[in-house]
């Protein structure tokens, strides 16, 4: 607008119309409406704003971060396909596992994780439209939260180390809490599928194992809850 211009908007709400008024210093007063729309994006173009917000550091395989008032949601791709897997005392290492992303709900000011989640995705390079698979395995709500029981989480001030907090999850003990057979193709028990896909290769969970959950990785992301 030219400097030798003051403005009034009026603004009537039951029509939903804008008026704009124009007063020059020459005693010049012209009037047009505009839609509420046109006036949104003048003030949103218009908007001068300095601040920025730095992420820091991210961890490891970090593929998005959602940054809100009082939490931080790190997304985080796990980079490996084996785990040391344990059940009951048994152990399983070295344990063939399908690619797995992880949402960690990070407490800005207290540097504490006070959620995990987990989906299992297709191991592809990643979209929102990447199809997403049941768990498998135990100790996963059906919401995709993991159940961590009596453990207790490390503290994380820096949350680029983030990224260590999945291979800590998945060194945990497992036993049949949130199991289920139907989550597999086989319909095996916990121990019948450690047994059979010990000495298999991840890519056999694609062909033989995994049940798509009808959802993508878009779904994941945006099924956070916050408080």
């Amino acid at each position: 607008m030219p400097k030798d211009y003051n403005m009034i908007i009026r603004i009537n709400t039951d029509q939903a119309e804008v008026e704009v008024e124009q007063h020059s210093k020459k005693g010049v007063i012209t009037r047009k409406n505009i839609s509420p729309q046109s006036l949104s994006d003048c003030i949103l173009t218009s908007r001068v704003d300095d601040e920025s917000h730095p992420t820091g550091l991210l961890p490891e395989g970090c593929i998005a971060v959602v940054l809100e008032k009082k939490w931080a949601y790190y997304y985080i791709r796990y980079p490996e396909l084996y785990a040391d897997f344990s059940y009951f005392g048994t152990e399983y290492p070295h344990f063939p596992i399908p690619r797995l992303v992880f949402r960690f709900k990070y407490l800005l000011h207290e540097h504490k994780v006070t959620e995990a989640c987990l989906c299992v995705v297709k191991d592809e390079r990643l979209t929102q439209d990447t199809p997403t698979y049941r768990y498998p395995f135990s100790n996963v709500h059906g919401n995709q939260s993991i159940c961590l029981g009596n453990n207790a989480l490390p503290v994380y001030k820096d949350p680029a180390r983030l990224h260590t907090l999945a291979a800590y999850i998945l060194r945990m003990p497992n036993n049949d809490d949130l199991y289920s057979d139907q989550n597999n193709r086989l319909h095996a028990g916990f121990r019948d599928l450690l047994e059979q896909m010990k000495n298999k290769t991840p890519a056999h969970y694609y062909t033989d194992v995994l049940v798509k959950d009808g959802k993508t990785l878009k779904d994941f992301m945006i099924s956070r809850n916050s408080d």
